[in-house]
């Protein structure tokens, strides 16, 4: 039979919070002169109401008011880095790229160029993004975002090691960063680092208890190792905190099916399907509980979907040929069997020699 999928989503670049610029605001010198002029007092209120508006969710009217402030003094980096970010938050990344740009050409900070890498990073460019990130650790060494960052570009790219230091040295500056305890983990699972993996895993939970993604990164490690009931525990605690999180019912679906629990195999990954009908790995998985509860003919209805969505998958022709044989449908599995054997699946040959 074919060895069930197991889908593992690391935390990698997800949920991290942005630098607001209300934040950064704060540590920002504000637009003064010896002699204010009436311009520079108009850009200084609307700057600062700006702030104001966005610290209270309204995020149109700081638009509009800092592209009064900007009209007014369009020089001032802090203002177009600001507007930058707040264009980040609304989705609309060429204009945060242009603002940043602009920024950068007047005074380059930490602060511009990291945020100006998570943008790039949005728009596809992850070779500038990563540039963008070590600029702003040269600026600024001891900022534990950038490495963070950086290293999920590194990780992103399969270069594991790298990713390791990177978020290795985030931890060192921030010794509770959930987030790169987690993905530290994930890039040591990748290395084949399981037991080290799963410290960074209990580290992440420990310091956020409602990092589902950390508990289903934790019960994968342990499936590996096979800990089943450990496993179980884990992925029913990310589905806990996320009722939505349709890898981790998927997983512990397959770590039921490990257990002989077959029936409540085929109950998780119907609830990922309810919450993403689609999703052949559930597809496939249900489709093997099924057939190891007997229920064949629910068997190939299941493979049927998953082959109707992607007809490469050479395995599954296997299985719905096995299930299709105890249904006494010789003539349908035999052309499974022969079509799994064509695609390069080399055991499909031995169950060829059952056909007549």
């Amino acid at each position: 039979m074919k060895k069930i999928i197991l889908l593992i989503l690391t935390g990698c670049l997800l949920g991290h919070p942005l630098i607001h610029f209300a934040q950064i605001a704060e540590a920002e010198v504000k637009i003064q002169m010896d002699s204010m002029s009436i311009v520079d007092q108009r850009a200084e209120l609307a700057y600062n109401k700006a702030i104001d508006w966005y610290n209270k969710g309204r995020l149109d009217s700081a638009m509009i008011l800092l592209n009064e402030a900007v009209a007014l003094k369009p020089g001032v980096a802090e203002i177009l880095f600001n507007r930058g970010t707040l264009k980040h938050d609304l989705e609309d990344y060429a204009g945060a790229l242009d603002d940043f740009n602009r920024s950068i050409e007047i005074f380059p900070t930490a602060a511009t160029h990291f945020t100006r890498g998570l943008t790039l990073y949005l728009l596809g460019d992850t070779a500038s993004a990563m540039k963008d990130y070590s600029i702003a650790i040269k600026i600024e060494p001891n900022a534990p975002e950038a490495y963070y960052y950086r290293g999920g570009l590194f990780f992103d790219g399969g270069e594991y090691q790298l990713a390791i230091e990177d978020y290795t040295r985030a931890i060192s500056l921030n010794n509770d960063y959930a987030y790169a305890y987690n993905d530290r983990g994930s890039a040591k699972w990748k290395m084949g680092k399981p037991d080290e993996a799963l410290e960074d895993f209990y580290r992440a939970t420990l310091l956020d208890p409602v990092m589902y993604f950390a508990f289903n990164n934790l019960g994968g490690v342990k499936l590996e190792m096979g800990d089943y009931e450990g496993a179980e525990a884990d992925f029913t605690a990310a589905v806990k905190i996320n009722p939505e999180y349709l890898f981790g019912y998927n997983n512990r679906g397959i770590v039921r099916t490990e257990l002989e629990d077959y029936k409540g195999a085929v109950k998780d990954f119907t609830e990922a399907l309810s919450l993403e009908p689609n999703y052949i790995f559930a597809l496939n998985n249900r489709g093997i509980a099924k057939y190891k509860m007997n229920d064949y003919s629910g068997a190939i209805t299941d493979y049927d979907e998953v082959l109707k969505q992607n007809p490469e998958l050479a395995d599954v022709y296997l299985n719905r040929g096995i299930a299709r044989v105890m249904l006494r449908d010789e003539k349908g599995s035999c052309e499974d069997w022969e079509k799994a054997a064509s695609m390069g699946i080399e055991v499909a040959k031995e169950y060829i020699k059952q056909c007549k």
